[in-house]
């Protein structure tokens, strides 16, 4: 089956990443080494339709605001979209070397957590990874080919009936004038049109790849429950106690170097995703917005492409907040099964080493950004304030 990648059963290994792989290797912008010069000029040429794209989205944006309300308003909506995405974009293209390291630290890890117990959790959170990441993906490309089939079923509808037909491009955009006329149309609106899925490759890449990272990070720290469950566990006290207790000891030593280095990791990802999730966060309340009040004010076929983009737009913010949220209960939750071991049945070295892990982890790990942390009630929060931003701008126009 051709969506078979959303199952459980689907190797882990395939699976690994498989959405924001295969969205920035669509433009080039993985970050693999051993790339050739041709994927490098294929990247940097998506990097610059990119943004001359953004570019004449918001020059033909800001000369409307004046003269019509809301054609700037449709060329707006989907503008601060493309630029966050040119951010993204750059900010991957720059921490590519840190982001590589991390993916191949991420993808050691996971292959170690190999028995059944942590097979299941691997599988379920690879699988929500990938789903999620998908429907971002999907909703994604349906919104910019929705704008293509508008700006061809309006072309097509005005042949014939006026003499000085006015060509639309898909994504409303300052061309010079020779490129919105006949033979040259065709090259101005196939720019428009690529323009739209590398944002939505971009856009649906890196966000992906935040998400993957997080999932991957929760069965981490599930696969160290797992550990602790299984070794903590009460011991006799026969003759073998001693050398039992030793083994432990250095079993929980291993564990604890594991616990410090996946936190380390996240406090890297953090440092590499910060400009990232800010911007996003930042953008999301306007973008949510103007979306909702393009749906309001076109008719039509407009209605469904405006809450195509809601919904994508919504389900970018979501990812985010997922991801942050299952980091931050996934971390909490180790100090609680930390907790419900047999940990003071043990000698007082290890009722040490496990206090110790236990007061470490009762800290939650969070995404770092300045101001707030990624979750499901800023989520909640930022939804809230674009209720607000509505009501205003539907008051101004």
């Amino acid at each position: 089956m051709f969506l078979k990648f959303l199952k459980k059963s689907y190797p882990t290994q395939k699976n690994l990443f498989l959405i924001p792989k295969t969205a920035l290797r669509v433009i080039g912008l993985y970050p693999e080494g051993g790339k050739s010069m041709l994927i490098h000029a294929w990247s940097f040429f998506n990097l610059i339709i990119l943004a001359y794209g953004s570019y004449a989205e918001l020059a033909y944006g800001i000369h409307f605001i004046s003269i019509d309300l809301v054609r700037a308003l449709d060329a707006l909506c989907p503008v601060a979209s493309s630029i966050m995405t040119f951010v993204k974009l750059c900010f991957i293209w720059w921490y590519r070397e840190p982001i590589e390291s991390l993916i191949k630290r991420i993808a050691v890890l996971t292959a170690e957590q190999n028995n059944e117990q942590k097979m299941f959790y691997k599988r379920s959170y690879f699988a929500i990874a990938t789903r999620i990441s998908f429907a971002a993906l999907f909703f994604g490309f349906a919104t910019s080919t929705s704008y293509t089939i508008r700006a061809a079923v309006v072309n097509y509808s005005n042949q014939g009936r006026v003499e000085d037909v006015r060509f639309e491009t898909p994504f409303k955009m300052a061309f010079p004038q020779p490129l919105l006329t006949m033979p040259l149309f065709p090259l101005a609106f196939t720019i428009s049109h690529w323009h739209g899925y590398i944002t939505v490759a971009g856009f649906a890449g890196v966000d992906g790849l935040f998400l993957c990272f997080c999932m991957y990070f929760v069965t981490l720290l599930r696969a160290l429950q797992e550990d602790i469950k299984s070794l903590l566990i009460e011991i006799d006290h026969d003759g073998r106690y001693h050398s039992l207790e030793i083994e432990i000891e250095r079993s929980l030593s291993k564990i604890i170097e594991r616990h410090n280095e996946i936190v380390a990791l996240i406090d890297k990802f953090s440092a590499v995703m910060l400009g990232i999730v800010l911007g996003h966060f930042v953008t999301s309340t306007f973008i949510i917005g103007t979306c909702v009040i393009d749906m309001m004010l076109f008719p039509n076929y407009g209605i469904f492409v405006y809450l195509v983009h809601t919904i994508s737009v919504i389900t970018q913010l979501f990812l985010y907040c997922m991801g942050g949220t299952m980091v931050i209960e996934g971390s909490t939750e180790l100090a609680t099964t930390v907790y419900c071991s047999n940990w003071y049945t043990h000698n007082l070295r290890i009722q040490k080493m496990v206090l110790l892990l236990m007061l470490r982890s009762q800290r939650s790990i969070v995404i770092k950004v300045p101001f707030f942390a990624p979750s499901l009630p800023a989520f909640n929060s930022i939804l809230s304030s674009t209720g607000s931003l509505i009501a205003l701008l539907k008051s101004v126009i």
